[in-house]
């Protein structure tokens, strides 16, 4: 049979269920990635890049020795005006974020008594107008709203009976009284303080919860409120008590009764544990689950939201950091954010919607090794990302634009305001330095499944891709397809330079609020149409697989469809 005209083969929704390298990339349907790197599925749906990370502190070496320390926690104090106050724990310090200056600045924060301090890794939480750290190794550490304070030099502080050295590793502000859990030499005991009275530890109504005779051999990874519960996890399992409340919501007791343990399943990370909505997101040992539906699992069977990356997720728990591990749900985007920092891979969970599977989409992260991000923090302004390692530590930076904007010192070029300013840089007038703004591009990919558009066994002479983007201007595209199982691709570019259908500069204004291009930031970029690309191919296959390399260099781009033109050609 002669070759037929040529025809249009239509991806409409590729990409849309996310990520997924669990199953064959021969056995998936078009909606399915293989591949999904510092991409987002945005609100339509639509395959888009990811923000970049816009540096928004100088680092640490303008306030310490040097700029080495990874910023391993993040933590927001929230008084009861509702003022909040912003730290981060790096080193053997923990900081203060001055959102004052410009740009923000780094300032360690002392402490009474001396207490050497090991390492950033705190938890954070806030209760009762006070904020409080824990870390594995470390006294817990308060602050008051002006000041810090190791706990036991607080007034009234007693730690626990029959505890030598009170260095627990899980905190939790909730029904009116603080929990703490992981001493070293009780790691199965969970301690809470006297009502209101977050350092009283002894006498009152203070007391604890023993576990010995819950779980054998488990230790406390974490503690958490949930339905008006205590929610304890071990790493191989959870244990579920009442809480103190009454029908009116009034603290009546400091008996907490066991409601529920649930055997074979714990929390193998303490950071990766997040509140969403009504229910609490956690890392096993088998991968991600939620707490309602394994609760309830006989009724709800699947409880494992990463079913479409399981194997390579278990591969990074066994092999993998735990104590590195970090989480952050952001309201911004509806996402749940895994990080393995050990790994260099940010793990992205929409929630927003969900695969046919009733399980969020997954895309993923991936940044230079020196600007992976160690820690997180949402608040209602900002997703906060601690970044550092070797010679790019103590910086903090925020979900923004569409560059990584890294701050670098040029006061030797610059040493003086008028000099710094002139130039379109920031003087710091604290430390009297002065820090250029680094517009770096980053590389978003991703890579879809075998094609055989519904025409299995029939080979198709490839024609022409025609690919519709929304956005995107001045990016590097770089297209790849793979013929029949093939790991060679055949390859071509083309860069994304669509029409500007308007401007939406913030207040109308031509320039942004930074005092240069609105264009090169892209916070108040230009509205783009949806523009069309086309690219002439070759060759002839049966299956394709199509892989798109994309340069981001200041503005998002979506993904809107992909035409692949072809002539069939006979059955074989």
């Amino acid at each position: 049979m002669a070759a037929k005209p040529l025809q249009p083969l239509v991806l409409d929704s590729i990409g849309i269920y996310g990520l997924n390298r669990q199953s064959s990339p021969a056995s998936l349907p078009p909606q399915w990635l293989t591949t999904a790197n510092n991409v987002m599925l945005d609100e339509k749906g639509r395959v888009s890049t990811r923000k970049g990370i816009k540096q928004v502190t100088n680092n640490i070496s303008s306030h310490a020795t040097a700029n080495t320390l990874i910023v391993k926690s993040l933590g927001e104090y929230r008084s009861a005006t509702g003022a909040t106050t912003l730290f981060a724990g790096a080193g053997a310090n923990v900081y203060k974020i001055n959102t004052g200056n410009t740009p923000y600045t780094l300032d360690v924060q002392s402490f009474s008594g001396g207490t050497t301090k090991t390492d950033g890794n705190w938890q954070f939480t806030n209760f009762n107008n006070q904020f409080y750290g824990v870390q594995a190794g470390n006294q817990p550490i308060n602050y008051s709203g002006s000041a810090w304070l190791d706990l036991e030099d607080v007034g009234s502080y007693a730690k626990p009976a029959n505890v030598t050295t009170f260095t627990p590793s899980c905190v939790l502000g909730a029904f009116g009284r603080l929990w703490v859990g992981n001493i070293g030499e009780n790691r199965d005991v969970v301690y809470y303080s006297d009502l209101f009275i977050g350092q009283k530890f002894q006498g009152g109504s203070s007391g604890f919860l023993d576990l010995k005779n819950v779980w054998a051999g488990d230790e406390i990874v974490s503690i958490n409120s949930f339905m008006n519960k205590i929610v304890i996890f071990g790493k191989n399992n959870i244990a579920v008590f009442d809480g103190p409340w009454d029908v009116n919501y009034a603290v009546t007791t400091s008996t907490f009764g066991l409601n529920e343990v649930i055997e074979g399943v714990g929390c193998v990370a303490r950071d990766s544990i997040q509140l969403i909505g009504d229910d609490i997101v956690f890392l096993s040992s088998s991968g991600l689950r939620s707490l309602s539906r394994t609760m309830v699992q006989d009724k709800m069977p699947l409880t494992d939201l990463s079913l479409a990356i399981k194997d390579e997720l278990r591969t990074n728990i066994v092999t993998g950091n735990m104590t590195s591990v970090k989480a952050q749900y952001d309201l911004s985007t509806g996402s749940y954010l895994l990080g393995f920092p050990s790994k260099n891979i940010v793990y992205v969970f929409d929630f927003k919607s969900q695969t046919p599977d009733g399980v969020p989409r997954i895309t993923t992260w991936n940044f230079d090794t020196n600007k992976n991000p160690m820690s997180f923090l949402s608040t209602d302004t900002n997703l906060y990302i601690g970044g550092g390692a070797a010679s790019y530590g103590g910086r903090v930076g925020i979900y923004d634009g569409y560059y990584d904007v890294e701050k670098v010192d040029v006061t030797a070029a610059y040493g003086s305001s008028s000099a710094c300013t002139t130039a379109g840089h920031t003087w710091e007038s604290g430390t009297s330095k002065c820090f250029q703004d680094i517009d770096n591009t980053y590389q978003a990919d991703f890579k879809t499944v075998w094609l055989d558009f519904e025409q299995p066994g029939i080979s198709k002479f490839l024609k022409r891709f025609l690919g519709i983007w929304s956005g995107g201007k001045n990016s590097n595209v770089t297209l790849n397809w793979y013929r029949d199982y093939s790991v060679v691709p055949t390859s071509a570019n083309f860069t994304l330079d669509p029409t500007a259908s308007g401007v939406s500069y913030l207040w109308g204004k031509s320039t942004s609020l930074y005092s240069t291009p609105a264009q090169a930031k892209a916070k108040y970029a230009p509205a783009f149409q949806p523009a069309e690309y086309k690219v002439s191919m070759s060759k002839a296959a049966k299956v394709v697989r199509l892989e798109l390399i994309q340069t981001v260099s200041g503005f998002k781009s979506a993904l809107q469809n992909i035409t692949i033109w072809a002539k069939q050609g006979k059955i074989r």
